[in-house]
């Protein structure tokens, strides 16, 4: 492929309808000649000009900027997804679009928070906007990323609160702000608002979450919408609703990886990740006919059985083409449970009772990594978790059972309390007894209607819900069992309620099972290129610290973890919860961020620590900011929130 010879980088500001300026990179090729236009945006620093995207050398300008209140960007901001950040991101689509070195076609790419974005942009629908990638986004914050069933996710306080803090408040680059740094700095210093406040304050989904959506708007989208994520990572899940929501040109890749691009992600197996993107954007911003929109719009990384471990180089699977999500030969396969923790697939009469405990959960691992990029937190062996969990096992497998799709756990119970939380795990039964986790879910009943009208349990009425667990590409192998766990608690994942619950489980519970049969006639195997990055060698992977440590006397768990993002950038956090008095739960998180630049050296410390008790949950976070070593600015604010039946 034709690539250019020379390139120009450039770093400007770009005044918003507002008056701010955003600190924008360019970098373009060295051409009169216009192109088409690749546009990221970030509140976690473009950083300085420096090595350019492949994409510029094979004919693209390439755009990245800090959001409003963020790196050198002017400005100020009080939460994540913001409206004015959102009308930044729709007025640079079309700025940039009206440039003379674009071609007027734009297209938006970008990974974690950069896809929530390019996603609200195709939701916003600005004109230049023509074709985006979405790699490990969410069409719903609220129930895919701070609050899944309802319940809060532990994730948001032990990390992305805490660091986004120390983020939000550093200062500006001075080589790339230049003279106005410090005036840049000192307003967002005196008007940011640390984003942490806002996951404890919007604990309730509501029209904080929905302006921040795309869920239920799916007809505004009007561009080309590629959505790409990995079985260990955050967002396969509503990635793979929006692909089936939409009615645009579109396309979907699920492979085996964690919170990185395919081409250098772990587990592998890697793949070619520029050529795939190329091809992409060469179809909808070159109009040059790739192939790519001849080929099935689906691929996926049907996933198989290997040992538990915390962390994978290389999964177990092959990637298949599918001509669509859901696929269309799956049929639902209904196993019920039974006495003597047995699965049929005939209904029996009976019921079992679950014992809340909120130790469970050791072993299913931190949804999407957590707080690792490289996710070094994957589920365990889920034997740890039995002692806590209803389990029931199905006969052996005499054939290989592929479940591909979204399971569903129907579970028909009687409460003593007015809430209750399920925990639905769908594992694979080993024959030495090894269980691993295909795919889990969670609800809080009272949620078991709406996020916004919630119902409380009446104490001895039985209720029948659904907890829709997430999609899945797995298959079984002949020798195996299917087994279905369920708990009252997810220790490593979601708060606990405050207080302990009994259910009576009716055997009239099922879990629903997209049973998929082979193709016929099968697709060709995809196409995806081998990735340029050769898989690491475990031993030269660091390890991050991760402990999960009980008290003998008095039975309190906690979790900790250490890492070091590198950069200067170092995070720990600890979460402890206590069986006998669950509603009081205590979550520390610290971040050290520090930056070196000619002349000044800067340390930005973020703490903050959250609690619940039986009425509420609270929140303070304390900022502490050297400069030079010297003390330069502290500040702390707090905030509590009512519990709310969760």
């Amino acid at each position: 492929m034709m690539t250019v010879d020379a390139i120009l980088a450039e770093s400007v500001r770009v005044p918003m309808r507002d008056g701010v300026e955003i600190s924008v990179h360019i970098y373009r090729p060295a051409s009169e000649a216009p192109a088409p236009a690749l546009l990221m945006y970030t509140p976690y620093r473009k950083g300085r000009l420096g090595w350019a995207p492949p994409f510029v050398q094979h004919g693209y300008a390439f755009v990245m900027f800090d959001i409003r209140g963020t790196g050198e960007s002017g400005g100020w901001n009080d939460s994540l997804y913001s409206a004015a950040e959102r009308q930044d991101g729709y007025d640079m689509v079309e700025w940039i679009g009206a440039q003379p070195w674009c071609n007027g076609n734009v297209g938006m790419y970008g990974i974690s928070y950069g896809a929530v974005a390019s996603l609200q942009m195709a939701q916003a629908a600005p004109p230049h906007l023509k074709a985006i990638i979405a790699r490990s986004g969410s069409d719903d914050p609220f129930t895919e990323w701070t609050n899944p069933g309802g319940q809060p996710r532990t994730y948001m306080h032990e990390n992305y609160g805490n660091i986004m803090t120390a983020f939000n408040f550093s200062p500006p680059d001075p080589e790339v702000a230049g003279e106005q740094w410090g005036a840049i700095w000192e307003e967002r210093l005196q008007h940011n608002r640390p984003w942490g406040l806002s996951f404890v304050e919007q604990m309730q989904d509501g029209p904080f979450w929905r302006e921040r959506s795309l869920r239920d708007n799916y007809h505004q989208v009007q561009c080309a919408v590629y959505v790409v994520d990995g079985w260990a990572d955050w967002y396969f899940h509503p990635l793979l609703r929006i692909f089936s929501k939409l009615d645009v040109p579109k396309r979907a890749l699920i492979g085996p990886w964690s919170h990185a691009f395919p081409d250098v992600a772990l587990p592998g197996p890697r793949i070619d990740w520029d050529r795939e993107m190329r091809r992409w954007f060469d179809y909808w911003l070159k109009g040059i006919d790739t192939g790519i929109m001849d080929e099935p719009p689906v691929i996926l990384f049907v996933r198989e059985y290997q040992p538990p471990a915390p962390m994978f180089i290389e999964d177990t699977g092959t990637f298949r083409a599918e001509q669509a999500w859901p696929i269309a030969r799956q049929r639902e396969e209904a196993l019920y449970l039974c006495a003597e923790g047995q699965l049929t697939r005939a209904p029996q009469e009976g019921a079992e009772l679950l014992v809340s405990d909120v130790r469970a959960g050791v072993a299913t691992g931190k949804h999407g990594g957590g707080p690792f990029n490289d996710n070094w937190m994957l589920p365990l062996d889920q034997r740890a978790d039995a002692m806590y969990s209803l389990t029931y096992t199905g006969p052996v497998l005499t054939e290989a059972l592929e479940v591909t799709g979204i399971p569903r756990a129907k579970l028909r119970f009687t409460c003593d309390r007015e809430v209750a939380l399920f925990t639905v795990k769908l594992c694979d039964v080993a024959p030495d007894g090894t269980t691993a986790l295909v795919t889990k879910g969670w609800l809080n009943t009272t949620h078991r209607d709406s996020h916004t009208d919630l119902q409380p349990l009446q104490p001895g009425e039985a209720y029948t819900v659904e907890v829709e667990l997430l999609s899945c590409a797995y298959c079984f192998a002949p020798g195996h069992r299917v087994c279905v766990m369920i708990a009252g608690a997810d220790f490593l994942n979601v708060w606990p309620l405050p207080y302990a619950f009994t259910c009576e489980v009716l055997h009239a519970s099922h879990i629903l099972l997209p049973v998929v049969p082979p193709q016929a006639p099968a697709l060709p195997a995809p196409e995806l290129g081998e990735s340029p990055y050769p898989l690491p060698e475990r031993a030269s992977l660091p390890e991050p610290a991760v402990t999960i440590t009980r008290d003998l006397v008095s039975g309190a768990q906690s979790f900790f973890y250490a890492t070091n993002y590198g950069a200067g950038k170092e995070h720990t956090a600890r979460y402890t919860v206590d069986p006998d008095d669950p509603a009081r739960v205590t979550l520390q998180a610290t971040a050290d961020f520090h930056y070196a630049y000619p002349g000044r050296t800067f340390q930005i410390t973020a703490h903050s620590t959250l609690t619940s008790d039986p009425a509420a949950f609270h929140y303070t976070t304390e900022l502490d900011i050297s400069v030079n070593g010297r003390p330069h600015f502290r500040k702390g604010w707090s905030t509590s929130a009512p519990r709310k039946l969760m």
